[in-house]
């Protein structure tokens, strides 16, 4: 038979388009990813059902764990796949996380105590008490009322008999400048800074009203000593070597690759 007439045989064509199909689905059949369920996995998902519940799995629940666990293996490998990890900036975001807890979960020695003292002194600001202020306040609701309390009280007018209701407490302790504007608005306490010592001064304005000021105390800067926090000086130390430890890996792992600046 003529070459021409072969060509023309069309079980000859359909026998070779079925070769063709058989090898090609052989092949995309040997690329698919094995998804193994074993006896670790089954462990895996019923020590995980009991951290949650505080109850362990019977055989039906493990079934369902096991059943639910391989759907969304296939999905998720079906996504990769897919390339739908592929510049998605939440899955990016995740996939650093997760490197950095790895960097950063490098067992470390225990610190010795000259170790902790130097972290302590080098970071003294930290354990550092800031100026704080203990007053007393009353509160109004517009200027000239309480211009005319102060005035009141000045004259001898007991100061419980002056202000007005307001959520706000009459007395404070030991608060901060942080606290302050915190509590009473921005600005409050560079407002009270400004106040006179031991008795009543203002009225200084804050994001409710305006206030009469009796400060009774002011509290410089005062030292934590190591001795009094040394659990929390502790966690502090580690959590900086973490990091540090996060940082030397990013900085071996930029060497590793050329970085290339393209300018426009």
């Amino acid at each position: 038979m003529a070459s021409g007439g072969i060509l023309k045989q069309p079980l000859l064509w359909f026998a070779i388009i079925g070769l063709l199909l058989f090898i090609a689905d052989s092949q995309l059949s040997n690329n698919r990813s094995e998804i193994i369920i074993d006896a670790a996995l089954r462990d895996r998902l019923g020590t995980l059902w009991t951290t949650q519940t505080g109850l362990i799995a019977s055989e039906a629940e493990l079934d369902a764990l096991t059943e639910s666990w391989l759907r969304e293996e296939v999905m998720y490998q079906e996504a990769l796949r897919l390339g739908l990890d592929q510049e998605d900036s939440i899955v990016r975001r995740r996939l650093v996380q997760k490197l950095g807890f790895i960097a950063e979960s490098e067992p470390l020695p225990d610190p010795e105590i000259a170790d902790l003292e130097y972290f302590y002194q080098e970071n003294i600001e930290d354990y550092t008490l800031p100026l704080r202020y203990s007053f007393q306040q009353k509160y109004f609701q517009a200027m000239d009322a309480a211009e005319n309390a102060l005035a009141q009280i000045i004259g001898g007018m007991p100061a419980e008999n002056v202000g007005e209701t307001s959520m706000l407490n009459q007395s404070y302790a030991y608060r901060s400048a942080l606290d302050l504007n915190a509590t009473f608005g921005a600005g409050f306490a560079d407002r009270i800074a400004n106040l006179s010592n031991g008795i009543w001064d203002g009225p200084i304005q804050s994001g409710f009203g305006y206030h009469l000021i009796f400060i009774s105390a002011i509290h410089p800067e005062q030292v934590t000593p190591l001795q009094a926090i040394p659990e929390q000086v502790l966690q502090d130390f580690q959590r900086a070597r973490q990091l540090q430890a996060r940082d030397s890996y990013i900085d071996n792992l930029l060497d590793e690759y050329e970085i290339i600046m393209e300018t426009q």
